[in-house]
């Protein structure tokens, strides 16, 4: 899309969503809704947009309809028309079960979590921290990097000293400077990665994200109940 103007660079990512699927002729602009938003925690509404359309493409509709749910409390004035998007994009996710167009994969998963529930359509799971600590963190594929609250740092008995670097993240309340510090180890669904760098969230924060510093390592799959984390090939 680059040389194109911002409304026209909307009109193309309309025309290829719908056009790929037929989901929705006549719906507002997805741009012209991006904009309005602000950033959520680490993830900009830019993003947000992106990882609409290549869930669409994906056919990846539970991805599709959590980023939906994301958009619909910060678009007020456009609930209506993203709730009827999200209409049809279940529908093509009952189609898909119904009819499948693609060979299931039978590829064991090398780690397994429950979804205990969902926040704003966002999973929630367990994870443990340092092999002693469970903590509730929301899964953000849009952080950057694992941020955890303030009350778990204190549980974890980090103090200033173990501080390393301080980074500057973009978050709903505009640019917030957060320290990073290391945890000993972060361990989801039986998978461990030891030295993980973390960033502590301000007061405002009440729950964790699991971002892409550990997702990335994987290839994760949203099942519904689950998710599933298999070796990247």
């Amino acid at each position: 899309m680059i040389g194109k103007s911002q409304p026209e660079q909307a009109q193309s990512l309309l025309s290829r969503l719908f056009k790929h699927r037929q989901v929705w002729v006549g719906l507002l602009s997805l741009g012209a809704i991006a904009t309005t938003l602000p950033a959520v925690g680490q993830l900009s509404a830019t993003q947000l947009q992106q990882q609409l359309e290549a869930a669409v493409a994906q056919n990846n509709w539970p991805q599709a309809l959590q980023i939906v749910d994301r958009l619909i409390p910060l678009a007020p004035g456009q609930a209506n028309q993203l709730k009827q998007y999200r209409t049809k994009l279940e529908q093509l996710s009952r189609d898909t079960i119904a009819r499948p167009s693609q060979p299931i994969s039978t590829s064991q998963p090398q780690g397994l979590v429950a979804i205990k529930r969902r926040s704003g359509g966002v999973p929630v799971i367990d994870v443990v921290f340092n092999q002693r600590r469970t903590f509730e963190m929301m899964v953000d594929s849009g952080a950057s990097i694992t941020t955890i609250t303030r009350p778990m740092a204190q549980a974890l008995g980090i103090g200033s000293s173990q501080i390393v670097d301080y980074a500057t993240f973009k978050t709903a309340n505009g640019l917030t400077k957060m320290p990073i510090v290391y945890l000993n180890a972060v361990t989801v669904g039986g998978l461990t990665k030891t030295q993980v760098p973390v960033a502590i969230a301000g007061s405002d924060m009440e729950m964790g994200l699991l971002g892409q510093d550990f997702l990335l390592s994987y290839d994760v799959s949203l099942r519904g109940s689950r998710i599933e984390f298999h070796d990247r090939r």
